[in-house]
């Protein structure tokens, strides 16, 4: 037991080295840490309100536009968060193999379908992000002329993040559409920082690492379905695939061009690196007429070229081999980020822009009444979402 204990700890020293100086911090600056329902800490700065004032005026009438095209793509992010959200509860009850499409993103958990997010990624993505989300809440307000008091530093739990504190009597006084382009602005420069990641994660560096790489077959982190046949195979995780019947196959797209020509029922054989194994297909439980594997995170393996393995190239990859990764992640982190941000939530901008609208709505009380059943029963539904599966599991 201890032995296991202590095999985590070095596992994730990093991690705990990083929030052990977390604490030490907030116990140095405790007088200054305000506490917020006994698991919000708030810690209050100046930093950064000149610059969003210098910017706010330099470029007022494009900072004024783009906040307003962010209304229209907050309450489109809204919807769609909120459906999705609940379609994805909906199919965790309703099929026992749905893999849950809500996760808590921090370093060293696995993602379903996405990996292990490595720390450096996680700290540095979760810096780039906080500072654009709130930074752009900043200068959206100062480009209306309202009032931002604060920025400052937050912990939810294990959660970092930042805050920008506009004067709220300043903000309630204006007019809607200028109370929702402030709310908005944060979640939209989120999804815009995703956009531009992923522009130069296709259009860059993704190219560039294909050309230094021969592909090698693919391998899978986990398996899928009760049971898998993979798994009935003998076919351990981590496994390089690297073809179907005798047939080779470079990833996962040309495996899975040549399994599709199978019905379940149907017995195949898999080639790997060691030795072939013979998989009987059983059916997809999306579509009962399409064959199941039953393996899931998959990726597809390569080799890097040999003129990159030794010396200053060999430097050059890894860098670019880095920086893919972790513009794959920032992508992720900052879409998801963003969108989290306009869910109906009592805690979170989406919330906000949804008190806003059913104040306007329904007036001041009977509005306020609504935002509450709402946001509460969102609430419920992302509870259930994150931890569904754990309690089926149980059962």
């Amino acid at each position: 037991m201890i032995e296991s204990i202590l095999s985590f700890i070095i596992k994730y020293k990093i991690i705990f080295l990083f929030y052990l100086a977390i604490i030490v911090i907030l116990f140095i600056k405790r007088k200054k840490i305000e506490t917020q329902a006994k698991i919000i800490i708030l810690y209050r700065m100046k930093w950064g309100l000149k610059w969003m004032d210098k910017y706010s005026k330099k470029f007022r009438e494009w900072i004024i536009l783009l906040g307003y095209i962010g209304v229209g793509a907050g309450f489109v992010g809204l919807v769609f968060i909120s459906y999705i959200l609940i379609k994805n509860l909906y199919d965790l009850i309703v099929s026992p193999t749905a893999v849950s499409g809500v996760s808590l993103v921090l370093p060293g958990i696995n993602v379903p379908g996405l990996g292990v997010l490595p720390f450096w990624y996680w700290l540095i993505a979760i810096f780039i992000i906080a500072i654009v989300h709130e930074f752009s809440h900043g200068i959206v307000a100062r480009a209306h002329d309202i009032k931002v008091k604060n920025t400052g530093i937050v912990f939810f739990g294990p959660i970092i993040g930042a805050f920008v504190e506009p004067d709220e009597k300043n903000l309630q006084k204006r007019e809607d559409i200028k109370q929702y382009s402030v709310l908005a602005a944060g979640s939209f420069s989120n999804i815009l920082l995703a956009i531009g990641a992923f522009i130069l994660l296709m259009v860059v560096f993704t190219p560039l690492q294909n050309s230094m790489v021969e592909p090698a077959g693919f391998t899978f982190d986990a398996y899928f379905g009760e049971p898998s046949p993979f798994e009935q195979a003998g076919i351990v995780t981590g496994t390089v695939i690297t073809g179907i019947n005798g047939i080779p196959t470079m990833g996962f797209e040309e495996f899975s061009d040549e399994l599709i020509t199978h019905k379940p029922g149907d017995t195949i054989t898999v080639n790997t690196a060691e030795k072939d194994y013979t998989v009987a297909l059983t059916e997809n439980p999306d579509n009962i007429k399409k064959p199941l594997i039953g393996i899931q995170s998959i990726k597809n393996d390569v080799d890097v070229k040999p003129r990159y393995e030794a010396g200053f190239l060999s430097t050059v990859y890894y860098g670019i081999d880095w920086i893919t990764g972790f513009l794959r992640w920032l992508f992720l982190l900052s879409l998801g980020i963003g969108l989290f941000n306009l869910l109906p939530l009592p805690i979170v901008d989406g919330g906000r822009m949804a008190q806003v609208f059913l104040h306007k709505l329904r007036g001041q009380e009977k509005g306020e009444k609504s935002y509450r059943k709402i946001s509460m029963f969102f609430l419920f539904i992302l509870l259930l979402n994150l931890f569904f599966p754990l309690i089926v599991k149980l059962f």
